[in-house]
């Protein structure tokens, strides 16, 4: 068609006399025409494509209960298919309208150059409709329950990567005319640079293929890494970072090999365990412990959970008594007793055991550490129903507000560091069973 028309406009300008301009008038009058018709035509089926498409897509949605049509539609595949047709529709154009020996550009003609960037196009339209299947799969993964909050991003940013990669090579021959082998055998000169350049990206490509594997990171896992002073809820992985949301509401990007080069704590097992551990010790005060008095036994029968616990223990030590028999009345190294620190971690255990926030499926110990210089150590571990912060706190806190609150039943002092008031009753002293001298008054 180019030709023709050149040959039309060269006849048209030297019937007007120009006889020495007829053939560069010629050219860019015919040019100017082909263009505006290639143009006038791009735009319009550019039009009806992309309209055609959205139509036939949402349409389909519509009817469709099936999840990919969605994600298609909502990563832009309508578009993007779009424009992959019309470059395929241009490389048929193109050849068509501009066929002819044209000269454009030194020796270049005119329907090389337009062949070349149209194929440019095509390989641009084939790398985003890559782009689009690519993100829409991400789409589909990550809403599934299969996936269950993997951190799959990286992989999928990965596979762009090399996708982008590979279609850069491909414009790369296009442009040079040379083909894509010539390139690809040119890279291990150039791959001690790319190593450089793409470390950060590779690192964390080795370190995503770690973390699936092993199942270390998800999503909205709350992890620890304390040389990085980062503790807080995960919000997302990706190919070279791992954004994690603190507790104080600040963002932290860690590089993704970070979790595989460095030691990280992740609370994740213990969500899904239904179990959050209390591990927290009361300090007693060893000028308090002693053996059980009548008079204390006594009133610890009173309580329920207690009831038990003593039966067998008196039981155990009458009997005990009696096969020593004067010798356990005259001192208490003869013969087993009650004390008021075994019979308090008797207690404990028992309100542990009877307390429907602790999971007894668990763990649950009361159990005495070594001795120090703040006194006797007597350590609760068991295990709270319920691992939200929150009210995982809640239920810590009225744990050790009862057991504190108690430890008077028992004749029994918390250890704690003097303060402005013990200097003020120096001369005094107070006696370790307190509490069943106030009474007997």
């Amino acid at each position: 068609m180019l030709q023709e028309l050149i040959a039309y406009f060269s006849g048209f300008f030297s019937n007007y006399g120009l006889h020495a301009q007829a053939d560069i008038l010629a050219t860019i009058a015919a040019l100017a025409v082909v263009a505006t018709i290639f143009l006038l035509s791009f735009y319009a089926l550019a039009i009806l494509v992309r309209k055609l498409l959205l139509l036939a897509f949402h349409s389909i949605s519509k009817r469709t209960k099936n999840k990919w049509d969605d994600a298609l539609c909502d990563n832009k595949m309508p578009s993007r298919a779009s424009h992959l047709i019309l470059s395929i529709l241009s490389v048929r154009m193109i050849p068509a309208l501009f066929s002819g020996d044209v000269l454009f550009l030194g020796e270049m003609t005119a329907e090389k150059i337009l062949m070349t960037c149209a194929n440019l196009y095509f390989a641009g339209a084939v790398m985003g409709v890559a782009f689009s299947l690519l993100n829409a799969f991400y789409t589909i993964l990550e809403r599934s329950e299969k996936s269950n909050g993997l951190p799959i991003k990286g992989f999928f940013q990965a596979i762009k990567l090399f996708v982008a990669l590979a279609i850069g090579i491909w414009m790369l021959s296009i442009i040079s005319e040379r083909s894509p082998m010539y390139f690809l055998s040119g890279l291990g000169a150039i791959m001690a640079v790319l190593l450089i350049v793409f470390r950060d990206t590779l690192l964390g490509f080795t370190a995503g293929i770690v973390i699936s594997t092993n199942d270390l990171v998800r999503k909205s896992d709350w992890i620890e890494i304390p040389s990085m002073s980062v503790d807080g809820e995960v919000q997302d992985v990706s190919l070279t970072t791992v954004k994690v949301k603190n507790w104080d509401n600040t963002l932290s990007s860690v590089p993704a090999y970070t979790l595989i080069s460095t030691t990280f704590k992740n609370w994740r097992a213990m969500k899904e365990s239904g179990g959050r551990r209390i591990k927290r010790a009361i300090y007693i005060d060893l000028e308090t412990i002693h053996f059980a008095s009548e008079e204390e036994i006594k009133h610890w029968k009173k309580i329920r959970v207690l009831r038990p616990y003593l039966e067998q223990k008196l039981s155990e030590i009458n009997k005990e008594k009696e096969a020593v028999g004067e010798d356990g009345k005259i001192s208490n190294a003869n013969a087993r007793n009650l004390t008021n620190i075994g019979t308090f971690r008797a207690y404990c255990s028992a309100y542990l055991n009877a307390s429907a926030k602790v999971k007894k499926s668990m763990t649950l110990l009361v159990r005495q550490l070594d001795v120090g210089a703040k006194g006797l150590p007597l350590e609760i571990y068991v295990f709270s129903n319920d691992t939200e912060w929150g009210r995982y706190e809640g239920i810590q806190s009225d744990i050790f507000d009862h057991l504190l609150a108690i430890l008077p039943e028992f004749n029994l002092r918390p250890f704690q560091e003097p303060s402005g008031a013990d200097f003020a009753h120096l001369g005094e002293r107070r006696p370790a069973n307190a509490v069943f001298q106030v009474k007997a008054k």
